[in-house]
């Protein structure tokens, strides 16, 4: 009995080791037909998802790739050696292989519309910061110009300047908003950022002190012996106060207390006594700075002659001034000093949807003024001629007019559509009559 029932087993084990040969050897035909160019379909995990979108992208070219960047098989999509797959945008705009299609979209409605129609994305900050406001008000200012451009917008958020310039590194931007100091560190191979360009300067990033009222603080030179917060290791924030302190001659050890936390914590520091005072490189009038004068708290310029010598010795810095009664009970105006925020672009971005930003922005300053208080101060003049030290994109250098051939990219502006060439046509004649 016991002989009998060994012997089931052994057949049963000699059958399973059967059907995995089977299994193995089909595997193997699989594998070997797929390497000779067979049609069978390929299972790699990586891939299959993004051959799905494409075979079923027939008639929907405005299609996104969600693809993530590190999981690109083996071939990234690069334009003059610089990847470019940017985030929110559909595939037609930027893979210039996809279904042989650059640069355009077309039946971007179920109505039949085949004029072009193109897309922008602007990375800026978090979304309760000014970065993404002025983002969100530059994207509906395209909004409102739509028929003039056909130029979709929206803003991005993100973690601010430096997630913005690593993110321009992995090519996902086609747009973002810096500092103008970046600019400057970018040009000069400080913090390079390969293929970022310029396109204009924005709003005054003014530095003020918020203080506690019995502090005692009147001047930067006040603050030894305070308690401050000078922000994170490695934040822009904290770059900007040891630059600060060391005109004063003032260290980190000479304060009387340091933090180095996030500015989310500045009011609660204040309101709840833990700091005598905070530094902000920011838009005025801001919504942080204001949240926390109620706490017995008043503002401060960072003017001074040690302030002179810092903005003399650093071009991408500016004296700045405060308007009298930018913020409650500030009835006098307040020196100090600061940068631009401003607009580059990456290289490979389309110099027809960056001219039409360009522009829009620029001609519509007085729209943005009435949108956001920040810019009031802003000069029509100052959006090209401060603060863009790197070389501008082909499409602000269009608008900006910085050399005779700045708008040649114009001539190689290709339309697949009939319809869409007649209208861009028109649209290239009516940039060119304007110039």
């Amino acid at each position: 009995m016991q002989q009998v029932t060994m012997g089931k087993k052994f057949g049963l084990l000699k059958n399973a080791l059967l059907v995995s040969l089977l299994i193995v050897a089909s595997t193997g035909a699989i594998s070997v037909a797929c390497a000779q160019g067979s049609d069978l379909p390929d299972a790699s995990p990586d891939t299959s998802s993004r051959l799905a979108n494409q075979n079923n992208a027939t008639g929907n070219i405005d299609q996104f790739d969600n693809q993530p960047t590190e999981k690109i098989p083996t071939n990234p999509e690069m334009i003059d050696g610089l990847i470019y797959k940017p985030d929110a945008i559909p595939l037609s705009q930027y893979r210039r292989d996809y279904k042989g299609i650059g640069g355009l979209s077309q039946k971007i409605s179920e109505t039949g519309d085949t004029r072009p129609s193109y897309y922008l994305a602007i990375y800026s900050g978090s979304t309760n910061g000014v970065y993404f406001q002025v983002a969100a008000r530059i994207c509906e200012l395209m909004r409102q110009t739509y028929e003039e451009h056909r130029v979709h917008c929206v803003p991005l958020r993100s973690q601010g300047v430096g997630s913005n310039v690593e993110l321009m590194k992995e090519g996902r931007v086609q747009v973002a908003i810096v500092q103008s100091n970046t600019n400057w560190e970018a040009q000069n191979g400080i913090s390079p950022i390969p293929g970022a360009r310029s396109v204009m300067s924005l709003h005054d990033e003014m530095g003020l002190l918020v203080v506690r009222k019995d502090s005692g603080i009147h001047s930067v030179a006040d603050l030894r012996n305070k308690r401050i917060n000078v922000g994170p290791e490695g934040s822009a924030s904290r770059g900007l106060w040891l630059q600060l302190l060391k005109k004063y001659d003032i260290g980190l050890k000479d304060l009387g207390q340091v933090y180095g936390v996030a500015q989310d914590y500045n009011g609660i520091g204040i309101c709840n006594n833990y700091l005598d005072a905070f530094g902000l490189w920011i838009g005025h009038p801001a919504e942080p700075i204001n949240d926390t004068l109620g706490c017995d708290a008043e503002v401060v310029g960072m003017g001074g002659d040690p302030t002179e010598e810092l903005v003399k010795d650093n071009s991408y810095f500016f004296n700045q001034t405060l308007p009298a009664n930018t913020y409650p009970g500030q009835n006098k105006p307040v020196k100090s000093f600061g940068f631009k925020a401003s607009l580059i672009a990456y290289e490979p971005a389309n110099s027809y949807v960056v001219y039409w930003l360009t522009r829009i922005v620029h001609e519509h300053l007085a729209d943005l003024r009435k949108m956001m208080p920040m810019f009031l101060s802003v000069e029509a003049d100052d959006m090209f001629k401060k603060g863009n030290f790197l070389p501008f994109h082909s499409g602000a250098a269009c608008y900006w007019e910085t050399d005779p051939h700045a708008c040649d990219w114009q001539k190689a502006y290709i339309a697949r559509d009939a319809e869409a060439a007649r209208l861009l046509n028109a649209k290239s004649k009516y940039l060119t009559d304007d110039q």
